[in-house]
C-alpha cells in the first residue's frame, strides 16, 4: 500500500516518549526498509526525501497536521501514532504501534482520502506573501485580532452575499476539521470523507449565527468590514495579520490528504463517542503544543 520507497518518521520533540518511540519503529522496521527519523520543524525546513512513500506520524494531530501540508502535495499517505490526547486523525496508539506496524506495510490497509482546504488573500499589497496561497486540513480562520472588540466580516458564497457577521471569527472547515475549532463553537460533524465545507461563525453579535454546509465546490470569501486589523489563522498554526477591506478566498485544495487505514469507514461512528467523551477531553487539550 505504502510503495516501495523509504518510510519517513515524524515526532514531536515536545512530547517525551516521541523521539524514543520514533527510533523504535525505524529499528522495527530494520533492513525490510529504508527509513528516516526527523522532528517535525527539520523536516519542515528540508522537506522529506523523493524516495519517500510514507510517513509516519508521531504525537497528536497537530503532527499530523504539519505532516499534511508536506506530504498532500506529493501525495505521500500518512500513518498517525498517538501521543495526545483524542486523536482523531491518528491510527495507531503508541501502546500498539510496534506491534502492528507490520499490517500497514503488508497490502492489509486501505487508503482513506481526506479533503483540504486552499485559502489565499486578496491585497493590494505589493510583493506580500499574503498572496500566495495556504493549505489547510482542518481550517481556515478569519477572526479579531483586539480581545475586547468584535470583528465585522462581510461573507459571500460563490460571488453571492451571505451576510456581515458581528463575531469573534469566522470559521471555514473541511469534514476534517469538524471536529476541530469548529465543534467548540456547536458546528455539527462530517464523516471524515465528506467533500462538503462548513461555514460556521464563532460568537456572532445578533443575525445569523447558524453553522451551514457548503457544496464542495464552493468558494467562499470573507472580506474585513471593520476599520481595524483582523487575523487570518491556517490550521491553527499560520497566523498573518489582515488590513481592512482585504478579503480571503477559501476554496476546497487541489490536494488531498492520504491515510493509511485499518479499521473500516463505520469505525468512524464508534470512536466519535469515546473521542468526544467528558473522560477524553477532560486532560486538557486534543492536541499537544506545537514546538
Amino acid at each position: 500500500m505504502s510503495g516501495p520507497g523509504s518510510i519517513g518518521i515524524v515526532y514531536n520533540p515536545g512530547i517525551p516518549r516521541a523521539k524514543l518511540l520514533a527510533h523504535q519503529l525505524a529499528e522495527k522496521l530494520g533492513s525490510e526498509r529504508p527509513s528516516w527519523v526527523l522532528p517535525t520543524a527539520e523536516v519542515e525546513e528540508q522537506g522529506p526525501p523523493l524516495s519517500t512513500s510514507l510517513i509516519i506520524t508521531v504525537g497528536g494531530d497537530g503532527t499530523i497536521l504539519r505532516a499534511a501540508q508536506l506530504a498532500a502535495p506529493r501525495g505521500i499517505p500518512l500513518l498517525g501514532v498517538n501521543l495526545g490526547r483524542v486523536g482523531f486523525m491518528t491510527e495507531l496508539g503508541a501502546d500498539e504501534a510496534l506491534s502492528r506496524i507490520g499490517e500497514y506495510l503488508s497490502g492489509q490497509a486501505r487508503l482513506e482520502e481526506r479533503t483540504m482546504l486552499q485559502a489565499r488573500v486578496v491585497s493590494e499589497r505589493a510583493g506580500d506573501a499574503a498572496a500566495l496561497p495556504f493549505q489547510a486540513l482542518n481550517d481556515v480562520v478569519v477572526g479579531r485580532a483586539s480581545v475586547s472588540r468584535l470583528v465585522h466580516l462581510e461573507v459571500r458564497i460563490d460571488g453571492a452575499l451571505l451576510t456581515t457577521y458581528r463575531a469573534d471569527a469566522v470559521i471555514v472547515a473541511t469534514a476534517t476539521g469538524s471536529t476541530g475549532y469548529s465543534i467548540s463553537a456547536g458546528g455539527p460533524i462530517l464523516h471524515p470523507q465528506s467533500r462538503d465545507l462548513l461555514l460556521n461563525p464563532l460568537a456572532t453579535h445578533l443575525g445569523l449565527g447558524t453553522a451551514l454546509v457548503l457544496p464542495p465546490n464552493s468558494v467562499v470569501e470573507v472580506t474585513i468590514r471593520s476599520d481595524y486589523q483582523a487575523v487570518l489563522s491556517v490550521d491553527g498554526r499560520t497566523d498573518l495579520a489582515l488590513e481592512p477591506g482585504e478579503t480571503v478566498e477559501v476554496k476546497r485544495s487541489p490536494y488531498i490528504a492520504r491515510f493509511l487505514r485499518s479499521q473500516p469507514p463505520n469505525h468512524f461512528y464508534a470512536a466519535l463517542t469515546e473521542r468526544l467523551s467528558p473522560d477524553a477531553r477532560s486532560t486538557g487539550p486534543r492536541t499537544p503544543p506545537l514546538p
